[in-house]
């Protein structure tokens, strides 16, 4: 009786679970590669490129295929697609110089796609970069592959290739820090340091940087390296990184040194601050105070007693000398 109780219950307990809403993260099965790729081309010239969308799902799927440019506002490098080419600048744009050769396509299942596509640059095409992306936009429902087995049913969104395009000829080269800032005090580290380059130029940059934490001596104490990122033209890139131990004190120093572009032009600038951990100084402070008037106060304790033994070693010498006169006269 009691093993029939025992299964029933496990049959009861694997039903619950089977019924139960499986919970797993949706992956879409669409890719592309590559996903940047950088073409230097001629004003006046033609260049052909290749783009290729995978489809892992077994199910075919439909959409369309588009070109417009791209740009990075952001300070963390994220590329916005501008689908109304007229806001897009001028001075960037290059949209209108891409030809597809369809503008609706399908993707077989388990199978790939691929764009053989084309551009044709103006002849006076201003040197430096222009951004475009070349997306596959779905029109069908896109299976949506699950990490463990289950599956579902959902809309993709775009998926983007970013195409980089180097018109020849002089460009300008121009960037700045705009930005070096950590806070003026610490009482512990590390020290959390936030920087920004901005890029000025013709065309996108990726500065390699040192950030050097200087003491009070001159001696330099870390030194972290900046990450390398893509920094686009009129676009701000941050980082963040954190120099130091946690016990610090005086006036340090921070440094960051860079260079960019072609020709290793150089940038620099430099930040103070303080670091002091004044709680615990206090208290290491106050307990010697603490301890000195304690030491003081007993002192002064043994020596009123020192003075009045000495007193009583006196007082007493003195009778003492008294009774011995005493007994000599009465002796005489």
């Amino acid at each position: 009786m009691r093993i029939i109780t025992i299964i029933i219950f496990i049959t009861v307990i694997t039903v619950i679970l089977s019924l139960s809403p499986v919970s797993a993260q949706s992956i879409l099965p669409l890719t592309v590669g590559p996903a940047r790729q950088q073409i230097t081309v001629n004003p006046g010239e033609q260049a052909a490129f290749s783009i290729k969308f995978y489809n892992d799902s077994p199910t075919p799927i439909s959409g369309m295929v588009k070109v417009a440019d791209f740009v990075v506002q952001d300070k963390e490098g994220s590329p916005r697609i501008i689908e109304d080419a007229t806001q897009a600048s001028p001075r960037f744009s290059a949209s209108n110089w891409i030809i597809l050769p369809y503008d609706r396509m399908s993707i077989p299942g388990n199978d790939k796609t691929i764009v053989q596509a084309s551009l044709s640059v103006p002849k006076d095409a201003r040197p430096g970069g222009r951004y475009i992306a070349v997306y596959f936009e779905p029109t069908t429902a896109v299976p949506q592959a699950v990490v463990d087995g289950a599956a579902g049913q959902g809309i993709a969104p775009r998926i983007a290739s970013l195409l980089y395009i180097r018109v020849t000829g002089p460009i300008l080269e121009s960037a700045m820090i705009n930005n070096l800032f950590t806070k003026s005090f610490y009482e512990y580290g590390p020290i959390k340091i936030d920087s920004e380059i901005l890029n000025r130029g013709d065309y996108h940059i990726r500065p390699r940087g040192v950030l050097s934490l200087i003491d009070p001596w001159g001696g330099i104490v870390e030194q972290a390296p900046l990450k390398e990122e893509n920094i686009f033209p009129d676009a701000v890139r941050s980082y963040e990184n954190n120099l130091g131990s946690k016990w610090m004190i005086g006036r340090y120093k921070i440094t960051l040194v860079a260079s960019y572009g072609e020709k290793g032009q150089a940038l620099e600038r430099s930040i103070y601050f303080w670091a002091f951990p004044w709680k615990v100084t206090s208290i290491i402070a106050l307990s010697l105070i603490i301890a000195l008037l304690f030491g003081r106060s007993l002192y002064m304790r043994l020596a009123v007693k020192e003075a009045s033994l000495e007193h009583m070693i006196q007082t007493e010498k003195e009778e003492i000398e008294k009774l011995k006169d005493e007994l000599k006269k009465r002796k005489e």
